[in-house]
This record gives C-alpha cells, sequence and structure tokens, in this order.
C-alpha cells in the first residue's frame, strides 16, 4: 500500500487536478492507494489573510475575500466538467463556504482565537479533498473524500497540534481500512485533525506532509510520495538559486531531518519520525515531471547525488 501526498501546487487549477486524477490512476492500477491533498494552491495564504482581516475588525473586507475563495473552488469544480454526475460534491462546496462565511461573519476581533482561526485555515483541505475524490470517479476510479477529523485525534495545542496515537491507531484502521477493504480509494485532508470533544485543530502551517506520515504509518505503508513542484530533495533551493543545485538521488531519515530542520522547504520537520520509526520509505517527487523518480529517503540510504 502506498501514500500518496499531492501538495498545493499541484492542485492550483482544475487542469492541475485533471493532470494528478491521471497519476493516481496509474499508480492504483499496480497498489492500494491512500491519497492526502493539501488545499489548493494559495488557498491557505488566503484564509490566513481573513485571520487577520478579522482580527483587525475588517470583518466586511473578510467576507468578500472569504467569497472570493468560494467562487474560485466553484470555477474549478465547473471546470472539471462533472455535469449532473456529483451533485454531491456541489452540495458540499455550498456547505463548507457557508460555514466560512459563518465563521467570519460571527466572529468579534476578542473571539478570533487560535481555536477559531483553525477552523477558518481548515477550510482549504475539507474542499481541495472534494475536488480530488470528484475528479478520480470522474475518471472512472472509486473514490470518497475523508475528513481528518474522523480519525485524527489531537490535543489541544491549536495551530500546532500534536497526534495521539492510542486514540487515532482504531480509529484510523475503522475509517481507512473500510474505504480500503470496498476497493475505494480515500481521499484524506492533511494538515488538520480534532480534539476529543471534536474541535478543528491544524498540525502546522505546512504540515501536510507530516499527515501523510502519519496515515503511512497507522497503516503501515510500503512507501510515502510527497508530489510538489521540484524534482526531489535538493542541496538548496533551486525556485531561489535558478536551478543551480544539486539533486539528492538518495538521502538517510537523518539527513533528510537535518536538511528539515535547517529550513528545507520541500520537507515538514515534522514528516521524518512517525516514518523512521516504522520504517517506512519516504519519495520526493515532481508532479510535472513525474518519469523523475525523485529522491528516496529511508533507514538505509547511499548518499548519492545526480
Amino acid at each position: 500500500m502506498q501514500v500518496l501526498k499531492f501538495g498545493g501546487s499541484s492542485l492550483f487549477d482544475a487542469e492541475a487536478i485533471r493532470h494528478v486524477a491521471g497519476l493516481i490512476r496509474d499508480h492504483a492500477q499496480q497498489d492500494e492507494i491512500v491519497v492526502v491533498c493539501s488545499a489548493c494552491g494559495g488557498v491557505t495564504n488566503h484564509l490566513a489573510r481573513i485571520v487577520e482581516l478579522v482580527r483587525s475588525g475588517r470583518a466586511v473586507q473578510a467576507l468578500v475575500e472569504a467569497n472570493a475563495i468560494g467562487a474560485r473552488h466553484r470555477a474549478v469544480l465547473f471546470a472539471l466538467e462533472l455535469g449532473a454526475e456529483e451533485p454531491a460534491a456541489w452540495l458540499a462546496l455550498d456547505e463548507l463556504r457557508c460555514e466560512l462565511r459563518e465563521l467570519v461573519a460571527r466572529t468579534s476581533p476578542r473571539n478570533a482565537g487560535l481555536a477559531w482561526c483553525d477552523a477558518v485555515l481548515s477550510y482549504g483541505e475539507r474542499v481541495s479533498v472534494r475536488l480530488v475524490a470528484a475528479a478520480l470517479r470522474r475518471s472512472g476510479l472509486k473514490a470518497e473524500s475523508v475528513d481528518a477529523r474522523d480519525f485524527l485525534v489531537t490535543d489541544d495545542s491549536f495551530q500546532n497540534a500534536v497526534p495521539l496515537w492510542d486514540e487515532t491507531r482504531p480509529r484510523a484502521t475503522k475509517v481507512l481500512g473500510t474505504l480500503l477493504t470496498r476497493g475505494t480509494i480515500p481521499v484524506v485532508t492533511g494538515f488538520i485533525g480534532a480534539t476529543r470533544d471534536g474541535r478543528i485543530t491544524t498540525l502546522g502551517r505546512n504540515s501536510s506532509d507530516y499527515s501523510a506520515a502519519i496515515v503511512g504509518a497507522l497503516l503501515d505503508a510500503a512507501e510515502v510520495s510527497i508530489w510538489t513542484d521540484v524534482d526531489g530533495v535538493y542541496d538548496g533551493d533551486p525556485r531561489t538559486t535558478g536551478g543551480s543545485m544539486t539533486l539528492l538521488e538518495e538521502m538517510t531519515y537523518s539527513e533528510a531531518l537535518h536538511l528539515a530542520s535547517n529550513g528545507a522547504k520541500v520537507l515538514h520537520p515534522r514528516t521524518i519520525e512517525p516514518l523512521r520509526q516504522k520504517g517506512i520509505a519516504l519519495r520526493v517527487r515532481n508532479t510535472f515531471r513525474p518519469e523523475h523518480t525523485g529522491t528516496r529517503i529511508g533507514p538505509e540510504a547511499r548518499s548519492c547525488v545526480r
């Protein structure tokens, strides 16, 4: 079984989502698959802007921004050309859009605390999984969106929550295992979980990689793949150095953790540990150049470059 995680740049618009659906379809022909999704590119930053507007008392502008995000998602769903086949997807998007508007409209700056912030920020992933699942069904695959709140139990450290593994494990087996047994691909929200009493939490900004690692560890996956917009892990950031950095073909967990802890943007620092504990390989690949095998990170890897 493999876990495939797609970042925001991989899910930017309908064309990108259709491309991702094709990649998932190719992998599903060879193995059992679980998909983990970030929000569509730029959405979380947009939501963070809404949080700041509310906190500064600019509720009307915040509502305008919320409406703009909702319109963008509706445009993506329309462009996926689902027709009348996916009424549930349209309904879900409308419900989530209304929920976001309510969060914004009914909150004063004084009440815009961390728990409220996490509820707002969760909107992006909760929409993206519905878009991806709908695209997969459109391509002929059985797929269902899964809100990680249904199984990922965390403490109440809002904005930087910690999974409660003993409570999460049996829930994950029930929620994800049931879908896999039915031959259905779970499309899971990255970034979010919930407290014991059901309040939304987030695992930290850019933490969907960590979510994928959690899912991989819970299900004893053979491999977790992080699909992004670069060919793998470099010894620098090719997006800021003109592509002159060296691509690392293989790395150990310790080497990857060192890079992540020192600011390498391609991996979230918390991603490595759940996989290292289970000896599960992590691979970083380019969504838009899938012919490249990317960087493999594992328990025993010879450090090499190409």
